[in-house]
């Protein structure tokens, strides 16, 4: 069977470079595609198919609103070549961030619904100018605004740290560049009401419908008054997109005050501990995993609660659930690390000896030697566990991640 009737790309020479063609369509297209990753001199040469080498470059397609379409939002495009004796030794040269327009032949076999891989037969333009082409900054402004509110309200919040785009890049057309600044405290016009939260202002701006905001200068530490857009999202982060500034430095003490607090470390307490640290909205301390073993300490770090930077109540709850059966906590995140390096004769390998591998201890062998190193929780319960390994592998640990819903998940080594 040819590597086209085999239902999977193959791109190894395992096969022959007639069984790779054979992986294309007959009929060339045109496409444009930007170059995402390219070949740069000190990398490694292609795959050689005799005297020829397998060249490609990852490209994509950002500016698609469907990404079922017939180029797909990303994938490789493919030509055979010979290293030359002078200049660049894979020719044609492609540049990460340039747009290509290209002829083509699709591959017969999508590898995922979204990527495409294509043989390529010419460069027909090199770095295309699409500034022109007003469907693509439609479509960049869908994506943009996906998920967020259409109308915009008023809000007043205190930037972390400046904003001077002056000296920006106005963006390409097919994205809407923007900066970011975070921000700890807010007042809702509606409401009149000022609280902490875990904020993002998102300030777009290019050479359209944004230009105004190149010339746009925002101090940190000042009270801006605006309208803004928010996003939509289970994400415990509250994020807005600015669409005007209604004033750049409002008499606003409370807000001020409030901001000031967030700033400020202060103590959280959890019964039968000692009090944690908050500082920078997150609540920080040390724990003895077994209260008649000084030598088991664990750290611990609780986010605070999204809608108040000063408590960490949301995440306490959880952690609380955790002191309360440690026995059974252990077991689940034991078990997520046990079944993730246990091989397939139920033994586990270390790096124990020269030879690495040949140690090899049972489950039981190597779950006694485990232990909690930090304890890491969000205000929904999920988070991260750092187990000891007891150098069973160099001085490496384990992440164990904590779902939302209870479960565990196995993360890898770590460190």
């Amino acid at each position: 069977m040819s590597a086209a009737e085999d239902g999977k790309f193959i791109k190894n020479n395992t096969i022959t470079k007639e069984e790779f063609m054979a992986q294309f369509e007959d009929v060339s297209v045109e496409i444009t595609v930007r170059a995402r990753y390219c070949w740069q001199k000190g990398n490694g040469p292609f795959l050689r198919f005799g005297k020829e080498s397998l060249a490609s470059f990852n490209y994509g397609v950002p500016w698609l609103n469907d990404p079922e379409g017939v180029v797909g939002e990303y994938g490789d495009i493919f030509w055979f070549c010979k290293k030359s004796a002078f200049g660049y030794p894979y020719k044609p040269e492609f540049k990460t961030g340039k747009v290509y327009r290209l002829r083509v032949r699709p591959g017969r076999v999508r590898v995922r619904p979204n990527y495409r891989n294509f043989y390529l037969e010419e460069v027909l333009e090199t770095d295309v100018d699409l500034s022109g082409d007003g469907t693509i900054y439609a479509n960049a402004l869908e994506k943009y605004y996906k998920d967020t509110e259409t109308n915009a309200q008023e809000i007043s919040v205190i930037l972390g740290k400046d904003v001077d785009l002056g000296k920006s890049a106005s963006g390409k057309p097919y994205s809407i560049n923007h900066c970011v600044r975070s921000f700890n405290v807010i007042r809702y016009a509606g409401s009149g009401k000022a609280c902490m939260i875990v904020g993002l202002l998102e300030i777009p701006y290019d050479n359209r419908n944004f230009s105004s905001n190149l010339n746009l200068k925002l101090k940190a530490g000042n009270v801006i008054r605006i309208t803004a857009r928010k996003r939509i999202s289970g994400d415990m982060t509250e994020v807005y997109i600015l669409d005007k500034l209604l004033e750049a430095d409002v008499s606003d003490d409370e807000l001020k005050r409030l901001h000031e607090e967030v700033l400020t470390p202060g103590k959280w307490h959890i019964d039968g501990e000692d009090d944690f640290d908050v500082k920078d909205g997150e609540a920080t301390g040390i724990i003895l995993w077994d209260p008649s073993d000084e030598h088991t300490e664990v750290g611990v770090s609780l986010i605070c609660d999204p809608d108040n930077l000063k408590s960490a109540a949301r995440a306490t709850e959880h952690f609380t659930k955790i002191l309360r059966d440690k026995a059974a906590f252990e077991q689940a995140v034991y078990d997520a690390v046990v079944n993730d390096l246990v091989d397939e004769d139920g033994m586990i390998p270390t790096w124990e000896d020269e030879e690495e591998g040949e140690v090899r201890l049972t489950r039981d062998e190597f779950r006694k030697r485990l232990g909690i190193i930090d304890i890491g929780l969000s205000p929904d319960g999920s988070g991260m566990v750092l187990v000891s390994l007891d150098e069973m592998f160099t001085d490496h640990a384990y992440n164990v991640g904590i779902c939302a819903d209870g479960t565990y998940e196995a993360n890898g080594l770590i460190g």
